[in-house]
């Protein structure tokens, strides 16, 4: 038989072999939900970092070893279509058990599909039966009290999810290089060493004809780094705007303080933020802010940088995909004693209300919710989370978990001030555009920071000013919203008078109203009074 009748041949035979394959999967999946004697809990995330899925699939293999007749299965989501998958699966009534929130789930979303855990966090975890925190409510056996992130949603005074990590941001280095061309010289304790090194590893490119630069940067991890500098100049400046007195101003007062002229863009602490922040960009490879995340973590794991700007989050995959070893510090920052940029700041930033992270869900298209909820606490119990750590090679969430020798270095600090004003200034979503938009001009090696400043003078006060006007709509609908079960929670106090519940959300939903009602005239008659 000829060759050109061959090869369509085989091509339509492994197209059917394919076609076999899932229809075979997809129909023993099927079996497998309707068995009765199986309990199936589902959970999906868009965590693809090299490890989450093996920690996952670890401690998901064990709760089946303990709890016979359940079996439970992920589902891995990429990152860039979760929301769209989300949204397709809520609606579609087809959504797993267990869902990462974050990405695509507002408070819509999660009052509509989503079950509020409240009951479930304010009793213990039995998981932790033995431990040091056995006693504890489950949201207190978190780091943040799950205060933070997407767990207490504040508009609908629900929690609603339970986290597995927690992440910081940190500059990341090529262990090997560093020793190679640094020699035995420790990670910069300041930004003026952090100079140093770069103009060293500079001079080594071109003295040896290298293609290596200090830094691999981009769009995706730069603008922390530079952010951090900025806040870093203006911790004084943040505290001379704090007039509720609450050391961190709201984003909301510094925007409206801003639209005031009560601070400006020539504020001479958040210039000198600015010309710290500009260095960087001497410091990493050419056309850097045209680089995305994936294209910077190229750059780096092939050696051509000696160090990046981003998340912990990213740890276990520099360890799986890079050659070589790499370590970890903290953002050098100017000290308050520095002879040209010590005016403006107190010290060094504290991490310590860092918020939990990579929180999950219960959805209410769950068939075995309570199961499902049993399932987590397994995941968040102190062994549990010690496991999920120590596998994935993430931070943990749990309180008294004790950190692998290879995250210390990403270990929150706990010490230290609160960090000020940094590149996005208190806006909402139209006033990051305009600076995410702009963001090149601060780096640009043909003009200065006021080439930054003039842009940002003539479009951020109308972006603030409408981010501000957006905000107050939001708080408008969550007001009404809030009116229909306020009135239920009253009336069923007056018929329950011994049912503490109702009484505390009563009175949790009646503050929640009243604070929300005097935030927006606070805003409004700042705005009307704004020039």
């Amino acid at each position: 038989m000829k060759r050109e009748k061959i090869l369509p041949l085989i091509g339509f035979a492994l197209l059917l072999i394919c076609f076999g394959v899932a229809l075979a999967r997809v129909f023993s999946r099927q079996r497998a939900a309707s068995d009765p004697n199986e309990i199936v809990i589902r959970i999906a995330h868009w965590q693809l970092e090299s490890g989450i899925r093996d920690a996952i699939d670890t401690l998901a293999r064990e709760y089946e070893r303990q709890n016979p007749g359940v079996r439970i299965e992920q589902n891995p989501i990429p990152e860039r279509i979760y929301p769209s998958w989300l949204r397709t699966q809520l609606v579609g009534g087809t959504a797993p058990d267990l869902i990462e929130i974050g990405k695509g789930s507002d408070d819509e979303t999660l009052a509509r599909f989503f079950v509020p855990l409240t009951e479930h966090v304010e009793q213990p975890n039995p998981h932790n039966a033995g431990t040091s925190i056995a006693a504890l409510r489950w949201r207190d056996t978190f780091l943040d009290g799950l205060g933070g992130g997407d767990c207490y949603k504040a508009n609908l005074l629900e929690y609603y999810g339970v986290p597995l990590s927690m992440f910081t941001a940190r500059m990341y280095y090529n262990v090997t290089e560093w020793k190679r061309i640094l020699g035995d010289t420790p990670p910069p304790a300041d930004f003026d060493g952090f100079v140093a090194i770069c103009e060293r590893v500079q001079q080594h490119a071109a003295a040896t004809g290298e293609k290596i630069v200090p830094i691999a940067g981009s769009h995706y991890g730069t603008p922390w780094f530079a952010s951090t500098l900025v806040g870093g100049q203006t911790q004084r400046l943040t505290q001379r705007l704090d007039e509720t007195l609450i050391m961190r101003p709201h984003g909301t007062e510094i925007a409206l303080q801003f639209v005031a002229g009560r601070w400006t863009l020539d504020e001479p602490d958040f210039v000198d933020g600015l010309l710290l922040a500009r260095q960087i960009g001497r410091f990493a490879q050419s056309g850097f802010i045209q680089s995305n995340r994936e294209d910077a973590t190229f750059y780096f794991v092939q050696g051509r940088a000696l160090m990046i700007v981003t998340g912990s989050w990213d740890a276990p995959s520099f360890r799986s995909l890079a050659p070589f070893e790499t370590s970890a510090f903290r953002f050098p920052m100017p000290s308050p004693d520095h002879p040209r940029f010590g005016a403006g700041t107190y010290g060094p930033a504290s991490e310590a209300d860092t918020p939990t992270s990579a929180a999950f869900g219960l959805t209410r298209a769950s068939r075995h919710p309570e199961r499902a909820v049993d399932f987590l606490r397994f995941l968040t119990s102190q062994q549990g989370n010690s496991t999920f750590s120590r596998v994935s090679g993430w931070l943990p969430s749990v309180v008294d978990v004790e950190l692998q020798p290879l995250l210390k270095p990403f270990e929150p600090l706990s010490d230290g001030y609160v960090n000020g004003i940094g590149l996005e200034m208190g806006g909402g979503t139209d006033a990051r555009r305009v600076i995410s938009a702009n963001f090149g001009t601060l780096f640009d090696a043909n003009a200065d920071v006021t080439k930054f400043q003039d842009i940002l003078r003539a479009q951020l006060p109308d972006a603030m000013r409408s981010d501000l006007l957006r905000s107050l709509r939001q708080s408008a609908i969550n007001t009404a919203r809030q009116d229909t079960p306020l009135a239920a929670h009253i009336i069923l106090h007056e018929q329950r008078p011994d049912v503490a519940e109702h009484r505390r959300k009563q009175s949790e939903l009646l503050e929640t109203q009243t604070m929300q009602e005097l935030r927006r005239a606070w805003v409004l008659h700042e705005l009307e009074a704004a020039p």
